[in-house]
């Protein structure tokens, strides 16, 4: 093993993701596979005892950590008392609502421990004290849509503080040099709305400081859906961007190699911070470092090493930073435009702009699989649309860097505007094409693709051919896309009814033969979120009903607002309340229905009701904030739903087919 560095991070991530993630029967194939493939490569006993060693480390500490620390913490999960806690995060929403992270002292936990308090109308800031008297320490969870506990483990916290009886501020002025970065971060935000029109400054913003809570929400999944959404979220383009626009400003001033190192790294960790320290820009950072350090040393530097160390140093600190969606994407698209893109076009280098294409496919590629597991779907277009416009995305960060470091001297921001438009508008455009992305739902397709992405990995470690390589991994994507046809086509000949939201948030989205109707149940303003997730997901665009049962006229403001990618034909109210500038909506009454072919569908007084070839499904809201009745007849045989580790039951799909059959599958 040549380079011990990669063999080292490789076996140290593989025994985190083994002691998180591989259980059970996956646990015993996939290690057989590593076995297998280490057996094939003849790896020579003193490199396999390392990578042993690196493997069992990391299992170890990663058990140790949640059977000393998380599980210690979470066992407090539904209990009552105090806490007082430092704020060392700031998160603001609108409406002067704030969700703080705190750091204090847990009973029974050693070290310090963060909790989140959700909370409004505290004027502090980093460094103060919150006191909070009998809170409700609650357990993160996951759902359809917000996966707050992967979110919130990767950042070392587990509980949040509900429901205090009191708070009661403790001002400090502890923490002068973090205010004021977040204060000068928020004014530099506020510049670009200002300066540029709202779509341009929300997205300077977004790139800058990975700020996009102002940023439409459509114009972010028309970006993801061209394949530039990486933009957003601050990583390797910025590092290393802003790293070189410094480190080429530096050499004017010939001050030696040492110094402007040094001063990198101070503006960089200022950066940084003021971007609340993504993991993928202190990754790239890392990686940077790396870099400059090997030209400091007159030694060669390797992308490979340089990736492989910011891995094992991210997770020997982190051993839950496998948990963080945007660590995992980062470090795989840095290895496919780093390592694997060069070694695949090795051969082209006499046409830049064919490298430059199977450069970004490779990346492509390489992100697919996570892509599919955290989004549901994947550009299709990216490898041309990064060549297109990450040009026109970097020249706009260095002038939004240009004018963050100057304070707003240098008028760059109408330049920065005019760079950013066409970006906006092409990717708004493209992105209407159903045909520039690809959908493949369902925790079985998940499966499918990485499966198929080990196969392809398995090759290449085998026989380390090129060519091979490219036909397997050609072979897997077409796979997948006959996969996908088989399983559309099997989903269309069937009726789908999915229950989306959480607690009070409920929706029915039924799905039959193209047509998609919609039923919001609960009349809360969260349940437009669950709807478009589910919709975008499975690729439906139009809709042919939507179905108002509670409060329509907010309700219909937060469908417009969230289905702007949907095109519902016709709306329903379950009353006769006026919607105002609602010209499509119709008022219903107590009862309404649907009839398509064999089936029905019906709601009145409260209570949903799909009939399908013989087969009946009934849903009503129980009155609990946390649960919904589902019943249901298939074929004489009771459909059975437990409840979920929340206590409620949203968030599950239902397919009936003609021959009586059906299946269950959770979101």
């Amino acid at each position: 093993m040549k380079r011990k560095m990669i063999g080292a991070a490789t076996a140290y991530l593989a025994g985190l993701f083994f002691a998180s993630f591989f259980t059970g029967i996956k646990f015993a194939a996939i290690l057989l596979l590593l076995l297998t493939l280490v057996i094939i490569k003849g790896i020579r006993g003193k490199d396999l005892l390392i990578l042993f060693i690196c493997f069992s480390c990391a299992f170890i500490v990663s058990k140790a950590y949640g059977h000393f620390y998380y599980d210690r913490i979470v066992s407090r999960s539904g209990s009552s008392g105090d806490f007082d806690g430092r704020i060392v995060e700031i998160e603001n929403y609108a409406g002067d609502l704030s969700l703080y992270t705190l750091k204090g002292n847990l009973d029974g936990v050693p070290g310090g421990v963060k909790v989140t308090y959700l909370g409004s109308g505290l004027n502090v800031e980093y460094g103060d004290i919150l006191h909070l008297k009998n809170c409700t320490f609650s357990e993160y969870k996951n759902d359809y849509v917000f996966r707050n506990k992967d979110i919130f483990m990767a950042e070392g916290i587990f509980l949040s503080a509900d429901y205090p009886e009191s708070v009661e501020p403790e001002y400090t002025h502890s923490r002068p040099i973090k205010n004021a970065l977040t204060g000068y971060r928020e004014k530099m935000i506020s510049c670009f709305r200002s300066g540029m029109d709202g779509e341009t400054g929300d997205f300077l913003s977004a790139m800058v400081f990975g700020e996009k809570k102002g940023f439409d929400p459509d114009m972010r999944t028309s970006l993801y859906r061209i394949g530039i959404g990486h933009v957003m979220a601050v990583s390797g383009i910025h590092v290393s961007v802003i790293a070189v626009m410094l480190m080429t400003f530096f050499k004017l001033f010939r001050l030696g190699r040492v110094v402007p190192f040094v001063l990198m790294n101070i503006l960089m960790f200022l950066f940084v911070s003021m971007a609340e320290w993504p993991v993928s820009a202190v990754r790239a950072v890392i990686m940077i470092d790396f870099v400059y350090l090997a030209q400091m040393f007159r030694r060669q530097s390797d992308t490979l090493n340089s990736l492989a160390a910011a891995v094992l140093i991210i997770c020997i600190a982190n051993p839950y930073a496998v948990y963080s969606s945007g660590f995992l994407l980062s470090v795989t698209a840095s290895f496919g435009i780093g390592v694997f893109g060069p070694y695949m076009t090795e051969n082209l280098t006499d046409r830049k702009f064919a490298k430059g294409v199977m450069i970004m496919t490779c990346t492509c590629l390489c992100i697919f699989p996570l892509s599919m597991k955290f989004f549901g779907e994947t550009s299709l277009i990216s490898p041309v649309t990064n060549l297109l416009f990450l040009p026109l995305c970097s020249a706009a960060l260095v002038l939004g860097a240009i004018f963050v470091i100057t304070g707003g001297v240098l008028p760059v921001l109408d330049l920065a505007e005019l760079l950013l438009r066409p970006v906006l508008a092409a990717s708004d455009i493209i992105s209407r094409y159903s045909l520039t992305y690809f959908c493949f739902p369902g925790e079985n397709s998940v499966i499918i693709v990485f499966a198929l992405a080990a196969a392809v990995i398995a090759v290449h470690v085998v026989f380390s051919r090129r060519s091979l390589t490219a036909s397997v991994m050609a072979a897997a994507f077409g796979a997948v896309m006959i996969c996908s046809a088989i399983s559309s086509k099997s989903v269309n000949e069937s009726l789908r009814i999915a229950f989306l939201g959480r607690g009070r948030n409920t929706a029915a989205v039924i799905t039959y033969q193209g047509s998609t109707t919609i039923f919001d149940l609960g009349g809360y303003y969260n349940a437009p979120v669950y709807v478009r997730k589910y919709l975008c997901e499975n690729g439906i665009s139009e809709a042919d009903s939507l179905v108002l049962t509670k409060k329509p006229p907010s309700q219909y403001s937060a469908y417009i607002s969230e289905l702007k990618p949907v095109t519902v034909e016709k709306w329903y109210t379950a009353d006769d309340i006026f919607v105002h500038d609602a010209g499509n909506i119709f008022a219903a009454g107590d009862e309404i229905g649907f009839l398509s072919d064999s089936l029905e569908i019906r709601y009145k007084g409260g209570e949903l009701t799909a009939a399908f070839a013989e087969n009946v499904i009934s849903v009503k809201p129980s009155g609990s904030r946390k649960s919904l009745v589902v019943c249901g007849d298939v074929m004489n045989g009771k459909i059975l739903i437990e409840r979920d580790e929340n206590g409620g039951m949203n968030n599950f799909e239902i397919t009936l087919s003609e021959d009586g059959g059906y299946k269950f599958r959770r979101l």
